[in-house]
């Protein structure tokens, strides 16, 4: 009896491990998620990577496990494999495709969590169609991908797809990275809240909306208590919710300019709590994007949602160890 070809994709965030099976046409055969947390070790992750993989291949004699992709949060040298740096994980230097080689005893391709979750909305989700696609996840922070040409731009050592960090406003908000105007202090889930808090800290009467859903702790105030307030009415959130769609809407006027997508697909937590920041940036891009650049630009809403870095990271790893040509050997 033949086996069923069959990959593997990880995706590593800071409080989730999502393991994806996928058929030899790239369908979703099973899936798995489960929690972490932060700090939590590399060994202890690791052993968890290699459990789930196990759980979802529990009839190996029926499946030939081609390769196993893994995105993970985090500076990612893809060549090597080793997450250099991730302050979602905790981790600094981890060797993670030599790690999870030596215990499986198949090809680990390791590349970031971001540019993975881009491939997979671009195979599987709504980038579907176009050769050039730019993808922005906008969560606690803002990552990205490119593809242009139908390949994934990675640059030169993994960053590419950094749009977070991309500068809208030199004299804006202190950014986590220690710069200052960055879109992700204005867009980010944490730059949402962060300015929200400093609202309320000025004006408690004006915040007292959002001061009551958080309970009257200022500092408990959240991109989900904006949103909350921002369906309700409340001016001051609904201000706050104007402004992130203007901060988006510059930010991915920049990568429109830069690499003129056919298609800009918007995902993540934020997203998903204001959808009515899609219309907003689908009216305003081209207000300060060049014409030719937008000339029929879509913008569209993710809809892989949490599987999206798992399935992209194992359609990579079809892609990057030939698993095509290696299915007529089965």
């Amino acid at each position: 009896m033949s086996r069923r070809a069959v990959t593997i994709g990880v995706d590593l965030g800071g409080t989730k491990v999502a393991t994806a099976l996928l058929g030899e046409h790239g369908e979703l055969i099973a899936s798995k998620e489960a929690s972490t947390g932060y700090g939590v070790t590399p060994r202890a992750v690791i052993s968890q990577i290699v459990q789930d993989i196990e759980n979802l291949c529990r009839t190996p004699s029926e499946n030939a496990v081609l390769g196993i992709g893994v995105g993970a949060a985090g500076q990612v040298d893809s060549t090597t494999g080793v997450i250099r740096a991730s302050s979602n994980l905790g981790w600094e230097n981890v060797a993670l495709k030599k790690e999870l080689e030596q215990l499986l005893s198949l090809p680990v391709l390791v590349i970031n969590d971001v540019q993975a979750a881009a491939w997979g909305e671009w195979k599987q989700g709504a980038g579907q169609g176009a050769s050039d696609m730019a993808c922005l996840f906008v969560g606690t922070g803002i990552g990205g991908g490119i593809i242009s040409r139908d390949s994934l731009l990675s640059g030169s050592s993994g960053s590419a797809g950094e749009f977070g960090h991309t500068v809208i406003d030199r004299n804006g908000p202190l950014c986590r990275c220690g710069r200052h105007g960055c879109l992700e202090a204005f867009a980010g889930g944490w730059g949402i809240a962060s300015r929200a808090q400093e609202a309320v800290t000025k004006d408690p009467e004006i915040g007292a909306n959002l001061l009551n859903l958080a309970k009257g702790l200022c500092e408990s105030i959240t991109a989900s208590t904006v949103s909350q307030a921002a369906r309700k009415g409340d001016p001051l959130a609904r201000r706050i919710v104007i402004e992130t769609g203007e901060a988006l809407s510059l930010g991915i006027a920049s990568i429109v300019n830069t690499f003129n997508p056919k298609i800009v697909v918007l995902g993540g937590g934020v997203i998903e709590g204001l959808p009515e920041l899609i219309n907003m940036v689908k009216e305003q891009v081209s207000r300060y994007a060049l014409p030719s650049a937008v000339e029929g630009l879509r913008i569209r809403k993710a809809t892989l949602k949490s599987m999206a870095g798992a399935i992209g990271a194992a359609m990579l790893a079809r892609e990057r160890f030939g698993i095509s040509d290696m299915l007529e050997d089965i």
